[in-house]
């Protein structure tokens, strides 16, 4: 029987020293999460009983899973537990809400590695509406300072990684998700990967920490007659909603026979061709070590290998895969208060708390919201006619 087209080209994937957190099958999440509603103080499925077709038949937004009791509840739980200077980003994040989230000036000083090649990349990373604010000051060029950090508490992480190691005792083992799709005059093949928590800013000093974590990588094969032309033409590599893509035979993609090596950077999970710490936003110490030093997947310890097609809740579950922390205007004029920030405060109805919250499934972004990696991957990876360039951030 020929190998199939994702198992040829399965990722290997290097983690960092440190990490604990590996890919893994919904199945098992789902097997020690509860189901909630916003604003609802009880589940709608309780920790245990959650099965893949509550997910299916749940299409609502304010619907997420929550698979860690130790975290805090609520969007003002989580804000009560943040000094003075995270709450002040907080609401610059909130009053730049309505602004435009990003500003290519401020852009060329905030990613150093800016060039035109690298610029649509940078359009995409999901904290720009928080480091473009006026608010934030950018210091001159040389010089650098340490962000706050959007953490959540420490016992949060530990419980999640007690419950996942526990899952993966009597679980199914490392998981890849696997869809592929015509892009144009592309194969479009896509990994995904689910990791139960994001522990970057708790366990490696990077930006945010919050439950549930989906990331990717994706090859696109050109097509000739219909038929997907080997090897793939381009590699796609995830992170922080932005990408990088390379042609398959540059010098920074790294080949064990036809199986790139992915180096996946520690906590945050974003995938990197090279094995290295990549310095995401020098200005403000943001970094991502994808150093390769730990724990490597190789195509043979693959599990289990899931058509996303085939799951029973991508189509219809909009929820989040973690616990989901929103903040209305009440609550958002009750921290400017704290701050002193309340006279100038002009503030939105509600906001998702930045960074915490968890996110989305590989489908989709939000209520009736697909991710452009779903609908437009080759947009996405920087490759559609009317891109500047694949080779998108260093």
């Amino acid at each position: 029987m020929p190998v199939e087209l994702h198992e040829k080209y399965a990722p290997i994937l290097h983690f960092a020293r440190g990490e604990r957190f590996y890919p893994m099958a919904a199945e098992d999440l789902l097997a020690y999460a509860a189901l909630y509603r916003r604003g609802q103080d009880q589940p709608l499925a309780a920790a245990g009983r959650v099965h893949p077709d509550h997910l299916d038949q749940l299409a609502a937004d304010d619907t997420f899973l929550r698979t860690v009791d130790a975290a805090p509840l609520t969007g003002m739980d989580v804000a009560r537990t943040w000094s003075r200077d995270v709450l002040e980003l907080v609401l610059a994040w909130a009053r730049g809400s309505s602004a435009p989230a990003y500003d290519e000036g401020r852009a060329q000083r905030l990613y150093r590695w800016f060039s035109r090649t690298t610029r649509l990349a940078t359009r995409l990373f999901w904290w720009n509406q928080l480091f473009m604010s006026p608010a934030i000051s950018l210091r001159r060029r040389g010089a650098t300072v340490d962000l706050p950090r959007f953490r959540l508490p420490q016992e949060a992480r530990d419980q999640a990684l007690e419950r996942y190691e526990g899952s993966q005792r009597r679980g199914s083992g490392h998981t890849y998700y696997y869809r592929m799709a015509r892009q144009g005059d592309y194969l479009n093949l896509q990994y995904w990967f689910l990791y139960a928590y994001n522990d970057w800013a708790t366990a490696f000093d990077g930006l945010n920490d919050h439950e549930g974590d989906w990331e990717g990588v994706q090859l696109f094969f050109r097509l000739e007659g219909g038929r997907p032309v080997e090897p793939p033409a381009y590699i796609c590599y995830q992170g922080h909603s932005s990408r990088i893509t390379k042609p398959w035979r540059h010098s920074d993609v790294m080949l064990s026979g036809d199986h790139p090596n992915v180096y996946v950077a520690a906590g945050s999970h974003a995938s990197y061709p090279e094995q290295k710490t990549y310095d995401l936003v020098r200005l403000y110490n943001l970094l991502d070590r994808a150093t390769g030093d730990g724990v490597t997947i190789k195509p043979n310890a693959w599990r289990q290998r899931i058509n996303l097609d085939a799951a029973p809740w991508v189509a219809a579950y909009q929820g989040a895969w973690g616990t989901r922390y929103w903040l209305a205007e009440g609550a958002l004029r009750e921290l400017a208060g704290a701050v002193g920030a309340l006279a100038e405060a002009v503030l939105p109805g509600e906001i998702d708390l930045p960074g915490v919250s968890a996110p989305h499934g590989p489908r989709y972004s939000g209520i009736a919201a697909e991710r452009l990696t779903w609908t437009n991957a080759l947009a996405f990876a920087g490759l559609a006619p009317d891109d500047e360039g694949a080779n998108a951030r260093p």
